[in-house]
């Protein structure tokens, strides 16, 4: 018996069956199907990109909820959403009042997390928030602070909280280690911002896998791939996530566990990924 809620993300819509988006529009039917899969392979929720909510309209995303609600008796939905700004919204020099992109952006994204159902966005987003060269760390690092009280004060709004996620320093520059993560968090200083631990990027950081023991601040989130390559758990034998697993239930961490992963037949893999999740969390 699995110690955690599990669930899984949706990749992008190379898993769709040839016609299906006929019968509604593409993004509805790709979160329905994807959703669908997820549920099938036995996960407990199903985790969304930002982007393919943002293809929503208000409607739409309540359709999508109500349809879900409907299957199952409201006992399963998308519960969490990842790589939440794009990287065309650049963070450092992008302004965060009512009318600007990134405020626009962000209220539209949790209005839609709201009618869905969801409560926590990870905040990746490497390219959106990469310090600029020249700049320095210490006032990059400010400016996503910044950015990340204005999402915090939309989150109290939208009932969503943000959970940074540390990136390994090949897809950032800012933001690497969990103690990156909880420093940030801290300095964004709002109940609604926290941070996320992701096995993949904690592995590819050089961090333990019992590092989550030995940290002052636990995640509110985690993501887990088979490392070293972001395919799905277990598919190398999953040693560090097995690690990971145990030392995560030495804390008093009661939060949810996505896998977020690269499928090669996302229909055929779930189900597996779901086994080997199942069992070690």
């Amino acid at each position: 018996m699995g110690h955690y809620r599990i669930g899984c993300a949706i990749p992008g819509a190379s898993f769709m069956p040839e016609g299906i988006a006929e019968t509604k529009s593409d993004a509805v039917a790709e979160l329905l199907a994807g959703a669908e899969i997820v549920k099938a392979a036995g996960f407990d929720f199903a985790e969304s990109g930002v982007g393919m909510i943002m293809k929503l309209t208000e409607d739409e995303a309540k359709y999508v909820a109500d349809t879900l609600c409907e299957k199952y008796g409201g006992r399963y939905r998308i519960e969490s959403c990842n790589s939440f700004i794009p990287p065309q919204l650049k963070i450092i020099g992008g302004e965060y009042g009512i009318g600007s992109p990134l405020y626009e952006y962000v209220n539209g994204a949790m209005t839609r997390m709201r009618i869905l159902g969801a409560d926590t966005v990870v905040f990746g987003s490497g390219g959106a928030r990469r310090i600029p060269d020249g700049m320095s760390r210490e006032s990059g690092l400010l400016k996503i602070a910044e950015f990340l009280k204005m999402c915090g004060e939309l989150g109290e709004k939208h009932s969503v909280t943000v959970a940074i996620e540390p990136l390994r320093a090949a897809e950032c520059n800012a933001v690497n280690l969990l103690s990156d993560g909880i420093s940030l968090a801290k300095a964004a200083s709002h109940p609604r911002v926290s941070y996320l631990a992701d096995a993949f990027h904690m592995y590819h950081g050089g961090e333990a896998a019992d590092a989550l023991t030995k940290t002052d601040v636990l995640p509110v989130h985690i993501h887990i791939s088979e490392p070293p390559d972001r395919t799905y758990p277990g598919s190398h034998g999953g040693d560090y996530l097995k690690a990971f697993a145990e030392s995560l239930k030495e804390t008093s961490y009661a939060g949810r566990v996505t896998v977020e992963c690269g499928f090669d037949d996302f229909a055929a893999e779930a189900p597996m990924a779901y086994e080997f999740t199942h069992k070690y969390f």
